[in-house]
């Protein structure tokens, strides 16, 4: 099925104040938030160098036009933005917006971006015995806390006999792990599982021209 055969049809005029019926390209619907983490109809895939919407749809539904459930599953409406650089297209990007700063080839904006400071972090690491689950949060804090946050790991025991292990660490980041860090926190998406695509096609084209 085609995307933009299901977009509803509207009546407009054109230059000449001729009555000409057009696509609405406005129209949107969207997947309720609860059912993205619902393992029976979606399943987790990392984008791959070089993939695009439509080769990952050629991938798993066998079919390049189904395209729009990969945008959709995913609520992405500006796939060149929303979707992962490849290499080349990240190389390509980080050249064009620092390129001019660092007055130089790639290499030379490289070594550029990785010398300036984007962010500093707290991170805490908490492990538990009783459960042997370790978690891990960053958070972004500011200079002046990052200097004189104190650093180390502290044991706490539990009245149950169970202990908690709290890490405390602290690190700046650069501005080039910054921008890799961006462009791969939009590398896993969801999947809607094949056997329900057909299903999909039909309730979009329901709620578009029903």
């Amino acid at each position: 099925m085609l995307y933009f055969d299901t977009l509803p049809k509207i009546v407009t005029v054109d230059n000449n104040n001729n009555p000409v019926i057009a696509t609405n390209l406005l129209s949107r619907a969207s997947i309720i938030q609860n059912l993205l983490v619902n393992p029976a109809l979606f399943y987790t895939y990392d984008i791959q160098d070089g993939d695009t919407p439509e080769i990952v749809a050629s991938k798993y539904y066998g079919d390049p036009y189904r395209y729009w459930l990969v945008l959709f599953s995913n609520q992405i409406l500006d796939p060149q933005w929303q979707w992962p650089l490849s290499s080349v297209q990240f190389e390509s990007y980080m050249e064009d917006k620092y390129g001019a700063l660092a007055a130089g080839n790639n290499q030379t904006m490289v070594a550029y971006t990785q010398t300036i400071v984007q962010e500093y972090r707290k991170i805490y690491t908490s492990y538990d015995s009783t459960t042997a689950n370790t978690t891990t949060i960053n958070y972004t804090i500011d200079q002046n806390t990052y200097t004189n946050l104190i650093t180390g790991t502290q044991t706490v025991n539990l009245p149950s006999g169970a202990s908690c292990t709290i890490t405390i660490e602290k690190t700046p980041i650069d501005l080039y792990t910054y921008e890799v860090e961006q462009n791969e926190a939009k590398r896993t998406i969801n999947l809607i599982n094949s056997i329900y695509a057909g299903q999909f096609e039909q309730q979009l084209d329901s709620l578009m021209n029903g």
